[in-house]
């Protein structure tokens, strides 16, 4: 009987104590400041504490600060948040910040000295001085004007900005500026702006709506572009893109002072 107890004792023990020497279910990493339940990231990547909980979106570490200066050290020098992917092999081989920042830094400077094949060819990219390139084959060639890059079919909202300036004008070759005659859009960027044409039916949608945001005092409080003598925003009263591209060809819209 005596034993009987002991046997029933030990059984009630390990029912009791089991779930304590479970092993603690893996968790994301915590933010200590309030609320206190959010998930730490790094960029869009969520940090977890064990390895059996990352995948595609959460990356395992033991060292969630060193792991944010990672995708820090991107969004720097790339203008983007690092891909989990990339955060993961950088925290899996212990990549020393440091070295990680030389490395995305001579990365940077092989794409500019032979941008004319990366990933920037046939887009466009504006830079701290407040200069805006299209990117073809032969280096970038600078846009002067909106008229310039509504003739080659270019938005200026799409343009990718530079974060290292500098060596952008240290490795990239610098070509011809864009010409307005040679743009594909030339004639009808012409006839709407001469000829007051309306019919943006001939032209990709999404150039005829920046026309549209541009040359429609109703659309974001934009004034007409192709009437007003000086390019402002309305009430807004000012130009976002005033240092970026020249606006002196307003001056010759028809009733300004050098219209023909």
């Amino acid at each position: 009987m005596f034993m009987k107890k002991i046997s029933f004792g030990i059984a009630i023990c390990v029912f009791v104590l089991f779930p304590l020497f479970q092993p603690a279910q893996a968790k994301t990493w915590k933010s200590p400041n309030y609320p206190y339940t959010d998930d730490v990231k790094a960029g869009t990547c969520i940090l977890v504490n064990t390895p059996a909980e990352a995948d595609a979106t959460h990356v395992y570490t033991l060292n969630p600060d060193n792991t944010i200066n990672i995708n820090d050290a991107y969004a720097l020098r790339w203008g983007r948040d690092a891909r989990c992917d990339e955060i993961k092999f950088h925290v899996d081989h212990n990549t020393p910040i440091a070295r990680l920042k030389i490395w995305l830094d001579e990365t940077t400077y092989g794409w500019f000295a032979n941008i004319g094949t990366s990933h920037y060819k046939n887009q466009t990219v504006s830079t701290s001085r407040h200069e805006w390139f299209f990117i073809n084959e032969s280096g970038a060639h600078r846009i002067p004007d909106w008229l310039t890059a509504l003739s080659w079919g270019l938005l200026v909202n799409d343009r990718i900005s530079i974060y290292q300036t500098d060596a952008f004008y240290k490795y990239v070759t610098i070509g011809a500026p864009l010409q307005f005659s040679e743009g594909q859009f030339a004639d009808k960027i012409n006839a709407i702006w001469k000829d007051r044409v309306r019919d943006y039916s001939n032209l990709p949608n999404k150039l005829g709506d920046e026309i549209r945001d541009w040359t429609l005092p109703e659309r974001n409080s934009y004034m007409n572009a192709f009437e007003s003598c000086q390019f402002d925003l309305g009430r807004r009263g000012f130009n976002p893109h005033d240092n970026l591209l020249d606006w002196s060809w307003m001056l010759s819209n028809p009733g300004c002072p050098l219209a023909d």
